[in-house]
């Protein structure tokens, strides 16, 4: 059988506690990597752009793993452990082939890194024209700028349905701190 990743859900900001738990309590036969994927993002404090870290998908952990049905037994046995998301609660929901080209284009083969900040010209009017990073696919589809706050959303395709993604950006030249 294949690594496949899958998905399961949590109560959003108990994201790392799921992941020690399927960590500590599950037998790591049964999985190779659970990940929380996060994104960069600037924030602006008394005029300065800070780099800190988001949750991509609050509420989401990532697990990859060639026994699904076995690790859905074992989670079910767990008690303290998320549900299951999908309408099949009887096993774990994979990630789909155009999600996941979506999710390792933004975040790695193994989906190891943070979605790094895009960064983006603007024309004289303050309209994205072109970015580098991963909102450079998305820029026609930008449904959203807020080039102040340092963030645009772009519409994606993703989990069967048209999502509103935030893209954290970048000016050239933007002097960065790190949180």
């Amino acid at each position: 059988m294949k690594r496949r990743w899958y998905v399961m859900c949590t109560i959003p900001g108990k994201e790392q506690k799921a992941a020690a738990l399927l960590e500590g309590r599950v037998s790591d036969t049964l999985w190779q990597d659970v990940r929380i994927l996060k994104k960069q993002q600037l924030f602006r404090t008394q005029g300065n752009y800070l780099l800190g870290r988001k949750d991509m998908f609050p509420g989401y952990i990532f697990v990859c793993t060639e026994f699904p049905e076995e690790l859905a037994d074992e989670l079910k046995r767990a008690r303290q452990f998320p549900q299951l998301v999908g309408s099949r609660m009887d096993g774990l929901t994979p990630v789909e082939e155009t999600d996941l080209c979506f999710l390792e284009n933004v975040c790695g083969k193994d989906l190891a890194h943070d979605m790094f900040l895009s960064t983006v010209r603007v024309d004289e009017e303050g309209c994205v024209q072109s970015a580098s990073g991963a909102l450079e696919p998305y820029v026609g589809r930008i449904t959203r700028q807020r080039l102040r706050h340092r963030y645009v959303t772009a519409e994606v395709e993703l989990f069967n349905r048209r999502e509103n993604v935030l893209f954290g950006i970048r000016m050239e030249g933007d002097p960065v701190s790190f949180v």
